[in-house]
């Protein structure tokens, strides 16, 4: 029987049965779960509500499971937080007792942090009831010197013991980390497995095979939402070890993968503290990252494609979900600079509408044009461009200048080896960290150009385009519900991407392109419009006359000003008087 209860209920002079008690329990891991640690926490509440003659209010179950009390997320965002939201509100009256097992349930925090969590509860009118040692803690027994001490060096043997066994834990992994064995680091991707970890990783080829399509796709031009959708579609089996989804594909599933560099072995260790996680949710990066960690599933060929491919579809972010317009983030209205919008039509010979996205608006008068007259046009006109000279010299300037990084790189790594060495010699002077975090910053903005300019060579074998390419995608463009030709109007797109910058379309007229990586552009007439729309009368072929094209004609005569592209409206924007009026559709 609990004295201090005793004599709290006969000093306010109030019956046991108006007491409020409710319960908390807590465990840190979720493995856990599988035990009875809850249930233990449980019945020893109960039992001590009926030793003393009050009852549990069971209305209520305030359980944290898997919250660490090390780190105080139970008191940020478990079950505790709520309780102390609840007493604060009035929802949880003064005077209400609170039964846990013992203070560490509570928290494990240092000294300051965990006497602040619990005179905050106290304060705010809860009395605590340590089941462990029957005591009861509220404003009267804290009073008491001896007892005040007591909660002290609960607390700090508490915070002790998780501490000693983190840091037990963090050095059991710097040893395996430092001896490269993957003994200690059990978690893995979800396409690998093995027996125990004194066994080698195995693949499970079921998934292997999903991952590879994964990548295959993207190097062909599907973005992650295409993949996932299609994933879904053919009930392709998730190859993620923390399958959460019940078997189905989410559209960020497929980025996932294809950021995850285990699938060529490499692995990354971390550190996965509270404190590192509370930088960075997946833990601070420590050391290089090991090759041949994993046993590999793709070619270091298909993940740089596949990197590049994403980096190149990057330019355009809104895409239709059949992928008809191929020339996502390249054109722009040649009269005012707005993104041209493809307006797919299911009848007539138009196949769609290339619109300024002002006039939609609108806000100008600029021309539309037919994807008929303009798609093969203009892909035979990228075709006979020299793009394949261009790409040579890129291909050998990459060379040069993958070496230079190299070089470069390995340069950085060495000065920052020397100032460690300095560091560790000279007491950590604040010059020489400094200088250290620079040349960090420095080398890892040199791995990425490296990077990058690895990714593109891996996709410049493959060229950009040739006249098979051409025909056939002309063959697939405009063909609906047809996964194939989805899948080939996907690879058109990334290989236009990877070719030219901005297509300016002065719709019937003309257009100009800005290669990549080049300050030339190429004009290229475009066919003219045979008849109004919705003509009432044929016109033959032999009185029909072409229309002029002022744009074209003024361009060799005098040269023309194009507008800067641009994806959304600047403040203060005027529609563009630079084009000629008669592009306009009001004087056609």
């Amino acid at each position: 029987m609990n004295n201090s209860l005793n004599q709290y209920v006969e000093k306010n002079k109030i019956e046991k049965s108006e007491l409020r008690v409710f319960s908390y329990g807590r465990f840190s891991n979720l493995k856990q779960a599988k035990g009875t640690s809850l249930a233990r926490q449980h019945e020893s509440a109960k039992a001590w509500c009926e030793e003393n003659g009050v009852k549990l209010d069971e209305s209520v179950k305030f359980e944290d499971k898997g919250k660490s009390a090390f780190s105080g997320k139970n008191a940020e965002s478990g079950e505790l937080a709520v309780i102390m939201k609840m007493l604060a509100s009035g929802e949880i009256a003064p005077g209400s007792i609170l039964l846990v097992e013992a203070f560490d349930r509570l928290t494990r925090m240092d000294i300051q942090q965990g006497m602040a969590l619990m005179m905050s509860l106290i304060n705010g009118g809860l009395m605590i009831v340590t089941l462990i040692d029957d005591n009861l803690w509220n404003k009267e027994t804290l009073r008491d010197l001896p007892k005040f001490m007591m909660s002290v060096m609960n607390l700090y043997r508490g915070h002790e013991e998780s501490k000693t066994k983190s840091d037990r834990l963090q050095d059991t992994f710097r040893l395996h980390r430092e001896k490269g064995t993957t003994q200690a680091f059990g978690t893995a991707p979800g396409w690998l497995h093995r027996d125990s970890k004194l066994h080698p990783w195995e693949v499970d080829e079921e998934k292997a095979e999903v991952v590879r399509r994964v990548f295959e796709l993207s190097a062909a031009g599907l973005g992650s939402k295409a993949i996932a959708g299609k994933a879904t579609e053919e009930k392709w089996p998730v190859p993620m070890r923390l399958n959460r989804t019940e078997g189905r594909w989410h559209a960020q599933m497929a980025g996932q993968i294809l950021k995850n560099r285990a699938v060529i072995g490499e692995h990354q260790h971390r550190i996965s503290t509270y404190e590192a996680r509370a930088q960075y949710w997946r833990g601070l990066e420590v050391g290089e990252p090991i090759k041949d960690y994993y046993p590999p599933i793709i070619s270091e060929e298909l993940w740089l494609a596949a990197r590049a491919s994403i980096r190149t579809r990057s330019v355009a972010k809104r895409r239709d979900t059949h992928y008809y317009n191929v020339w996502s983030g390249l054109l722009y209205c040649g009269c005012c600079g707005a993104p041209i919008q493809r307006k797919n039509e299911t009848t007539g010979h138009s196949r769609a509408q290339l619109t300024c996205a002002d006039r939609l608006t609108g806000a100008t008068q600029c021309r539309t044009m037919a994807a008929s007259n303009f798609d093969a046009t203009m892909l035979q006109a990228i075709y006979e461009h020299d793009h394949e000279s261009f790409a040579g010299q890129a291909a050998r300037r990459h060379g040069d200048e993958l070496g230079a990084l190299e070089v470069e790189i390995d340069e950085k790594r060495k000065q920052i080896d020397r100032i460690a060495d300095a560091i560790a010699s000279g007491g950590g002077l604040k010059a020489f960290v400094d200088k250290a975090e620079r040349l960090e910053n420095e080398a890892a903005e040199l791995k990425r150009r490296w990077a990058q300019l690895k990714e593109d060579d891996a996709v410049r074998e493959e060229g950009i385009l040739d006249e098979t390419f051409v025909e056939e995608s002309m063959s697939y463009l405009y063909v609906s519900h047809n996964e194939e030709a989805r899948q080939k109007r996907a690879h058109l797109n990334l290989r236009l991407l990877r070719v030219v910058e901005t297509i300016w379309v002065f719709g019937y007229d003309c257009a100009f392109i800005k290669f990549n990586n080049s300050d030339e552009i190429k004009a290229v007439p475009l066919p003219a419009k045979r008849l109004p729309s919705r003509a009432k009368e044929h016109v033959s072929r032999d009185t029909w006359v072409e229309p002029p094209k002022p744009v074209w004609d003024n361009h060799f005569a005098n040269g023309i000003v194009l507008p800067e592209p641009r994806k959304q409206k600047p403040a203060g924007w005027q529609p563009s008087t630079v084009s000629p009026a008669l592009y306009h559709d009001e004087a056609r």
